[in-house]
């Protein structure tokens, strides 16, 4: 026994290791493992050295090492097993908890060594207040999500970005850290020797040079630091818009000055809010999602700090169209939140108002439709958990938001909104509704859609229903070289940087060719770079996709051998099994002869839009993609033009979502007229319901726009 007993002391961190496999994100050699082992052996670390019988520091430091090794171990040994190890993981490993530790047990040692009283509670309460305090008062004064600590280490932002790097910004603060240890192992050696004295003055001048460069080096992101990186300034009404100057030309940055003014009035209209005259919102707009991320910590998510005094919005361009009305409730629903955070106490609430007046889950199917398609309905239980921080969480955050939207939006349509009002800050259903929370729960799900679901609905909720969250995945942290690339890509591209994105798609391509996907998009570039010989050459038979058969019939064309380009179209509707739908139909429609075929390479590869009396002899789906091609060049007298002439054809709702788009910046070029007739157009429709919400909004754009013209 008295030999098991040392052994036991020794390994017991091993054994805690092996409990922690069995707890999603901490099973991992990742952030959150290293995050909470950083903490614990801090606060150990600070304990055992400011114990008043300590002699030896370096000890510790090597005992307390050894047992992070030995509680990593298992998760290491997992991760290899499971395949889920990455070199990410174990460099956060190595800059968290090591220099974690040291920190802790600098602080020990300097309370101790400097005899103060109560060593061991004063060493944890500096701690406390470092760790916490500190992350308190960034947490209430910056506007960043992202957030660095010398007792804990590192938070990269947002749970829903689940790509986390080692950046620079921590690489400096943890310079920073190992300058605090230096600075408080030599400070109470001050008076002995002159030596001291240079190696606290370098410490002093390291700490506070960083200090002074926080922003410069991504460790902390000033709201004044950030208005200096997007300095484009528009002001409104309600709104002073800061974007990137690089990536909004100035037709851009006035839309959606308009398009912020228009959903502020949507919004404070529904939820009937008196607005102060004199508060305004920042709104934020980057350049690109990895713009964001670089500056305030949140990659896709975009976010409204509403703890923060300062009303404000976070959103990357490619975002905008999608969120702004979603975000933007966030920050006018503060007027009836709670007085600690200025929102809900829960998620489930803050996120469902949101959803349910943006109406933003899907482009066609309505939120209670797709509810409806879920079988079987949440229960009473279920729905409570969903509005919690736990059960929003422990599910994809497309589920969570759904379900807290449909409900949400029953209680707006069917009570008044001042009851929503009351439940909103507290989550207390009974007092503001007068009824049992069950009651409400089983009224909405009464009033759901069930027998008006078809199979588009079913499809939609499927795939929002079948996503796992990040707790329920198998390797949650890593992220495969694949994926990794195909982001580097869409940030290239996002800068118009076709040099590096070729080089990425190309540097992929040679590691991946038999990845569909990344045959496919490889193809795209070689076709918009004219390398035609080189798609001929390498999609073959094996590639039984119809898309990259596609392309090899479109590398044919322009090599100008239109017999072989034909010969695919005809072996793939002979051989193929082939089955009419849309999206084949059209395929075949846009290549039906040479000069259709020319005109459909040249718009989707190159841009190039026709002369509109070329454009009425053209077959429907290419004047769609004449219509999206005109729209992304800001091409406004094209657009103009070609909008009249299909107002002669009939109308298809098959084109949608260009038609939406169309009209929506018709509306903006003050072609007024001409968008009513479209809205007229679309309105006699037979068309499903989120079709007809989308419609609505339409109207509604127009009407604002009119009233604000002057």
């Amino acid at each position: 026994m008295n030999k098991i007993i040392p052994f036991i002391k020794l390994f017991w961190p091993f054994g805690i290791g092996i409990v922690l496999l069995w707890i999603p994100l901490l099973r991992d050699l990742h952030l959150e493992s290293a995050l909470l082992t950083a903490t614990l052996v801090c606060f150990w670390g600070s304990l055992k050295a400011s114990d008043k019988t300590s002699s030896n520091d370096f000890n510790i430091i090597s005992e307390l090492s050894l047992k992070i090794l030995l509680l990593a171990l298992p998760l290491l040994i997992h991760g290899a097993f499971s395949q889920c190890l990455s070199w990410t993981g174990v460099g956060l490993w190595l800059l968290l908890p090591f220099p974690s530790l040291l920190f802790g047990v600098s602080i020990g040692r300097f309370v101790r060594i400097m005899k103060f009283p109560i060593p061991k509670i004063l060493s944890f309460c500096m701690l406390v207040l470092i760790g916490f305090g500190i992350l308190l008062y960034e947490f209430l004064t910056l506007p960043q999500v992202y957030y660095f600590n010398h007792v804990w280490g590192f938070w990269p932002g947002p749970i829903y970005d689940d790509e986390i790097q080692i950046t620079r910004g921590l690489i400096w603060f943890r310079l920073t850290t190992m300058s605090w240890i230096f600075l408080l192992w030599v400070l109470p050696n001050i008076k002995t020797k002159t030596k001291h004295h240079l190696s606290i003055l370098i410490s002093c001048v390291c700490i506070a040079s960083i200090f002074y460069l926080h922003p410069q080096l991504g460790i902390s992101t000033p709201r004044e630091y950030l208005k200096t990186q997007l300095p484009e300034v528009i002001r409104t009404d309600h709104f002073v818009l800061y974007f990137d100057q690089d990536n909004f030309d100035h037709e851009e940055r006035a839309y959606w000055a308009a398009r912020h003014e228009f959903h502020f009035q949507q919004i404070i209209q529904l939820l009937e809010i008196d607005w102060p005259q004199d508060r305004i919102i920042e709104s934020y707009v980057y350049a690109n999602a990895w713009q964001k991320k670089k500056l305030v910590g949140a990659k896709f998510t975009s976010y409204v700090p509403v703890w923060l005094e300062q009303d404000q919005m976070h959103i990357a361009k490619e975002h905008l169209e999608h969120v702004l009305k979603h975000e933007l409730v966030h920050v006018i629903t503060k007027q009836f939140g709670n007085a600690v955070i200025n929102a809900s106490w829960s998620i489930g609430l803050v996120e469902g108002v949101a959803e349910a007046i943006a109406k933003d889950a899907s482009k066609t199917s309505t939120l209670d439709q797709i509810i409806a398609a879920e079988d079987p309905l949440p229960t009473v239980n279920e729905m409570a958990s969903s509005l919690t921080i736990s059960g929003f969480y422990s599910s994809a955050s497309a589920i969570s938001y759904t379900t807290a939207g449909s409900f949400v939006g029953y209680l707006l349509e069917n009570y008044p909104i001042k009851n929503f009002k009351v439940a909103f800050p507290t989550t207390d259903f009974e007092k503001a509704y007068n009824v049992p929370f069950d009651t409400l729960v089983t009224r909405w799900k009464s009033q759901l859609p069930v027998n008006n679901v078809d199979s588009i609905d079913t499809k939609i909720s499927q795939q929002i229903f079948s996503q796992r969250s990040l707790f329920q995945m198998d390797c949650p942290r890593k992220v495969h070289p694949v994926l990794s690339g195909i982001d580097d890509l869409r940030l290239y591209e996002s800068l118009s940087d076709s040099v590096n994105a070729r080089a990425i798609i190309n540097h992929l391509y040679s590691k991946y060719p038999d990845i569909p996907q990344i045959k496919t998009i490889w193809s795209t570039y070689q076709l918009r770079t004219l390398n035609s010989g080189q798609i001929i050459s390498d999609i073959t038979d094996s590639d039984s996709t119809f898309s990259l058969q596609l392309t090899k019939a479109d590398a044919y064309f322009q090599t100008g051998n239109y017999i072989a380009a034909d010969s695919i179209l005809f072996q793939w509707k002979t051989k193929h099994a082939y089955k009419s739908n849309n999206r084949t139909d059209d395929s075949f429609v846009v290549r039906s002869d040479s000069l259709t075929w020319s005109i459909f390479l040249k718009a989707r590869y190159h841009n190039t839009i026709v002369h509109p009396t070329l454009f009425e002899t053209l077959p429907e789906p290419l004047q769609w993609l004449q219509v999206d091609r005109a729209l992304s060049l800001k091409d406004k007298n094209h657009l103009i033009n070609y909008a009249y002439f299909l107002l002669t054809n009939v109308a298809n709702v098959r084109w949608f979502d260009i038609q939406e788009s169309m009209i929506n910046t018709l509306v903006y070029y003050r072609e007024f007229e001409l968008a009513e007739k479209w809205i007229h157009k679309l309105t006699n429709l037979a068309m499903r319901e989120r079709y007809k919400e989308r419609v609505h909004e339409l109207h509604e754009w127009l009407d604002f726009t009119k009233a604000t013209q002057n």
